[in-house]
């Protein structure tokens, strides 16, 4: 009786210890998403933050080099003032009123000094902004190249969890003995929460702040060459090639505006992307704590 009674106890603990599932490839499956899909969130607030610093240095841009256009033109038109074929056809007021002509001519030559001074530390300004620009547009094209592997890498971590879960309760679903699906119900809330990105949405930020920076770079160049030769303008006494030098610098203040414009419209789209996946981030990597 006693070797019966020994035998039946030994075949219920055999089957005690059969059904004791190992749920190590599930945990190591959940420790891999925890690693590789947490901070997500920080590098898209790294991206924002520079997104924004480029958007308000190049709406600066934008309106330094437009102020610098507007100086130049009001400049020109003081200039048109102190052209010959102006006082020629100011003759008879030279002999009417000479002090008056002169006083005039004085105040249109101060002006115009005045005026080109601005525009040249309009267009300085704008050097610097756009400067600005192409350094954190930059920065934000190296972080949305690493967060973009990140990214993947945490796809398919989620993926690899949602196998493994498939698999663990498929294994688990006919078994006889009470399983502790604890572990189960963690993947489950993890899958349910990390939907995954989109990593176009990452490609393609960074794909805007890259033209962002050639953009911006472009707009330093211009920039500092319309200083330059804003400079030269004011210091040159030879009226035509002031003339020329004039007409160069105010072109190049228009193509400024235009490359610090476009500068805060890529901007402004790579702020909306980062947005995108901020708030998926956010949430996943809240119930991975």
């Amino acid at each position: 009786m006693k070797k019966i009674l020994a035998i039946l106890l030994g075949i219920i603990s055999f089957n005690s210890t059969s059904f004791a599932y190992d749920f190590s490839i599930l945990q190591s499956k959940i420790d891999n998403v925890k690693s590789e899909c947490s901070g997500i969130k920080s590098s898209l607030d790294t991206i924002f933050g520079l997104s924004v610093a480029t958007t308000v240095s190049s709406g600066i841009g934008t309106l330094t080099s437009t102020g610098a256009l507007v100086a130049g033109l009001k400049k020109r038109t003081q200039d048109y003032k102190l052209d010959e074929e102006t006082l020629h056809n100011d003759i008879d007021r030279f002999i009417e009123d000479y002090n008056a002509l002169t006083e005039d001519i004085k105040n249109s030559m101060k002006k115009s000094e005045t005026l080109g001074n601005v525009r040249s530390a309009l267009l300085a300004g704008t050097t610097v902004t756009s400067a600005v620009s192409t350094g954190t547009s930059i920065g934000t094209t190296l972080t949305a190249s690493k967060l973009a592997e990140k990214m993947s890498n945490c796809n398919k971590s989620l993926q690899a969890l949602k196998i493994a879960k498939s698999s663990t309760e498929s294994e688990t679903e006919d078994s006889l003995e009470p399983i502790d699906s604890t572990i189960i119900e963690i993947a489950k809330n993890i899958l349910s929460t990390c939907i995954g990105y989109d990593e176009s949405n990452i490609k393609s930020l960074k794909n805007f702040a890259t033209a962002n920076a050639v953009v911006s770079g472009i707009g330093t160049g211009i920039s500092g060459v319309g200083t330059a030769t804003s400079i030269m303008a004011n210091k040159t006494k030879d009226k035509e090639k002031n003339k020329k030098l004039d007409t160069a610098s105010n072109i190049l203040s228009g193509v400024a505006i235009g490359t610090s414009g476009t500068s805060t419209t890529l901007s402004a789209i790579q702020i909306s992307k980062a947005k995108k996946d901020s708030s998926i981030a956010e949430k996943c990597e809240n119930i991975l704590r």
